[in-house]
């Protein structure tokens, strides 16, 4: 039983490691072009879930304005990304990158959402009290003639 275990493992692992990884892609995009590459199609897939609408109206196609402010083509993105898919450390290199530009702009956001909050009026509830006075004085002021017969 433990020589067919071990006649299995070994063909198993013999079968793995005849997998051909991708060839290094021509145009190769480094690990610093492929993370903001990624971190736009991120950020528009994002966008494109929270508002599909705007992107139809507009006419924006997602991925052709990601590969257009790259200035790449689909073709040279699907290689690049199966280039780093095949070697993990890569990708995980690559993915770490995009995770660091996503937290960037999600501080940036952030704080520009603290000074639009900071510099916007501030509004002071109205209380019950406040309500029922402008009620009373309202009411002495608009004084509906009596009905005579």
């Amino acid at each position: 039983m433990r020589k067919l275990l071990a006649i299995l493992s070994l063909l198993i692992i013999g079968a793995c490691s005849g997998i051909n990884k991708s060839p290094k892609p021509d145009p190769f995009f480094d690990t610093e072009k492929m993370a903001s590459i990624m971190t736009d199609v991120y950020l528009i897939e994002g966008s494109m879930t929270s508002n599909r609408k705007s992107f139809v109206d507009l006419g924006i196609i997602p991925d052709q304005y990601v590969y257009q402010k790259h200035g790449i083509d689909s073709i040279s993105f699907k290689n690049n990304f199966n280039y780093y898919a095949d070697r993990v450390e890569d990708f995980i290199e690559v993915l770490d990158l995009v995770d660091e530009k996503l937290l960037v702009i999600k501080d940036s956001v952030t704080a520009r959402q603290d000074n639009t909050k900071k510099d916007a009026p501030q509004i002071n509830p109205v209380s019950e009290e406040r309500i029922r006075k402008l009620d009373s004085a309202r009411s002495s002021i608009i004084s509906y003639p009596k009905e005579s017969k």
